[in-house]
Formats: C-alpha cells, structure tokens, sequence
C-alpha cells in the first residue's frame, strides 16, 4: 500500500484534537481515492489540515475486529444502505496497547453516535463481561 505525504503538513498533538472535538457524535463523508488522487488532496491550499503526531510519529497501527447478529444485521443494513444503523467493534491501538470496545449508531440525519469503553487488548476478538 502507498504511504501518502503527510510530513509537510503542520502537526496536531492528541490534546488539541480532543479539546476540539471527541469525534464521538458527527457526520462522516467516506472517499474512495486512487494515491495520486489523495496526494494531490493532502498537498491542496485548505491550511486548516493537520495530522495526528503523538511522541513525534504521525502514522499509527491499528485494528479492528467487528461483532454483528448470526444473521449478520449490521452487514446487511450498511449493504443495503440503510440509514439507521449500527456498528459493533474493538479498536486495538496496537502503538500504545490501548484497546476499547465501541458502538456505533447511525440516525436519520447520517448523524454517527460513538460510544466506547476501555477494553482488554488481549479479549479484542471477543466480548467479555
């Protein structure tokens, strides 16, 4: 996979991105790009980009790993396009060994709500109590 430029833009620490926004309730837009296609978009004019640098590093290993229904709701909501849905995951934050379980819900308006509760890393591929 392609690294895509992102040393030139300014930095934004963890604290400031949290103070700006816990991204917890928003509205997403997903593109889907070709690297040249999100190289040009990531060296555009809009000054306001930055990236995530945490300890110096700007690019983070992650994983996630989703629960759905044995009738695969959630699957079949997002296939179909519905507009009320649901998303069940753990996200392991593989750098830091911090792992958190989270629900997310999709309303009428595309408006996401996020919540999340700190989870054991090492149960990340299964629910536990």
């Amino acid at each position: 996979m392609p690294t895509l430029p992102i040393d030139h833009l300014p930095a934004l620490s963890l604290p400031e991105l949290l103070a700006d926004a816990e991204l917890l309730t928003r509205v997403d837009r997903k593109y889907l790009l070709r690297a040249p296609q999100a190289s040009a978009l990531l060296g555009g004019p809009d000054p306001r980009t930055r990236v995530l640098a945490i300890d110096g590093r700007r690019r983070f290993h992650y994983e996630s790993v989703y629960f759905d229904t044995p009738g695969l709701l959630s699957y079949r909501q997002s296939a179909h396009g519905r507009r009320r849905r649901f998303k069940v995951r753990t996200r392991s934050y593989l750098d830091s060994g911090q792992a958190f379980l989270e629900v997310k819900v999709r309303g009428d308006r595309e408006i996401t709500v996020k919540d999340r509760m700190a989870h054991d890393p090492a149960a990340r591929d299964r629910l536990t109590d």
